[in-house]
């Protein structure tokens, strides 16, 4: 049954299970029921970013997965659900990258108009590699939609099994909210693999998955606003203009931006280095500095004996540099798998993790990523 306004502040008086910045949010969308600007509730830091940028000087959007939460097994808190209820825009990458999300979106802001990023024309996408060496099925797809073979349109192929089993996606059915995923369960346990790392590469290698962190490539956060400027220009047409320009200038920062890190990796392309999990491949393949493997297929699920072994074996005979970690998950499965080796730690956040929520953050996240590869790829051997 929906959460009313009502239902939670009487719930947050009894339980004290709201906190001081969702109570804080939660006044601040009842103040602003009746003004101007739309309702925005975005997924995570990266995309609400993007949002805040083409939003500024009209509103500010709201995000669901903040601080140190991984989208892939977050469970929805229920003083989040005001804000969706609230809602007359959301923006989400998908269920491919937050599978726990796509319920309470589809029931709570059933009265949005919602945005699926990943399926967004003009998006470049690129398949989840296989293995934990990358080998097969690195196809790429980046071709921002523009043929229609590529459009996400393969409803011929067989059903494929997306985001570590939590639903069933059947390519071809991508609209907003008509998706037909069985994902009953979308709390945190649902997430419990329970070191069942052969299952998961299995569902996560699915042929014709496409990796869901398209916002690691500039290009895509380039559209995204675009996007996301065209989307609300139809929501709040006295502000259409605004919209446009700030995306325009967001454009023009990240495209300089970008430029500015090409420059930066191009001496890098060559290194070898292992991440956390596949979660870079769009920033990876912008650039030409691509990983020789990831030290796990979910970040939720333990690596199994095997695959620690195989990942020793790629640092040892390539001559790996480096092994890179996650802010999000904890650093003690790379220290195991450097154990005899040469190569160096360094850490990558694919979400902004410590970084302040806002426009900054998302050329924040795309310099810290070039800072830190460079930082570990050239240090000394």
């Amino acid at each position: 049954m929906p959460l009313t306004f009502s239902a939670i502040k009487n719930s947050a008086c009894r339980s004290l299970y709201l906190t001081a910045p969702a109570a804080a949010a939660l006044v601040t969308l009842t103040v602003n029921a009746h003004a101007d600007a739309p309702s925005v509730v975005t997924s995570i830091k990266p995309i609400h970013s993007i949002a805040s940028a083409v939003m500024e000087g009209v509103g500010t959007p709201y995000v669901l997965v903040d601080g140190a939460s991984s989208p892939h097994g977050y469970a929805l808190k229920p003083s989040q659900a005001f804000l969706l209820q609230g809602a007359d825009v959301v923006f989400w990458v998908g269920p491919e990258l937050a599978p726990s999300l796509k319920k309470p979106i589809e029931t709570m802001a059933k009265n949005a108009v919602t945005v699926e990023l990943i399926d967004a024309s003009g998006i470049h996408q690129l398949d989840i590699r296989e293995g934990a060496s990358f080998d097969a099925h690195d196809h790429d797809h980046d071709d921002g939609h523009s043929d229609e073979e590529h459009a996400h349109d393969h409803a011929e192929e067989d059903d494929h099994d997306h985001a570590g089993g939590e639903h069933d996606h059947e390519e071809g059915e991508h609209e907003h909210a008509g998706h037909e995923h069985d994902d009953d369960d979308s709390h945190a346990d649902a997430h419990d693999h329970s070191g069942h790392d052969h299952d998961a590469e299995h569902q996560h290698a699915a042929h014709g998955a496409v990796d869901p962190h398209i916002w690691l490539n500039p290009d895509n956060g380039i559209e995204i606003a675009k996007i996301m400027a065209d989307t609300l220009a139809k929501q709040d047409p006295a502000n259409a203009e605004t919209y446009k320009k700030n995306a325009a200038a967001f454009s023009e920062r990240i495209a300089s931006l970008d430029q500015d890190i090409s420059g930066e990796l191009a001496p890098f392309a060559d290194k070898k280095f292992i991440v956390f999990h596949d979660a870079y491949h769009h920033f990876e393949h912008h650039y030409e500095i691509e990983a020789s493997g990831s030290v796990t297929v979910s970040p939720e699920a333990l690596a199994s004996a095997d695959r620690i072994q195989e990942i020793q074996g790629k640092i040892r005979d390539l001559g790996v540099s480096c092994v890179f970690q996650e802010p999000q998950f904890d650093a003690k499965l790379v220290s195991v798998v450097l154990e005899g080796s040469s190569a160096r730690s360094g850490t990558l956040d694919p979400l902004g993790t410590d970084l302040e929520n806002g426009p900054d953050l998302y050329p924040q996240l795309l310099k810290g990523l070039s800072s830190s590869l460079k930082e570990c790829l050239g240090g000394a051997s």
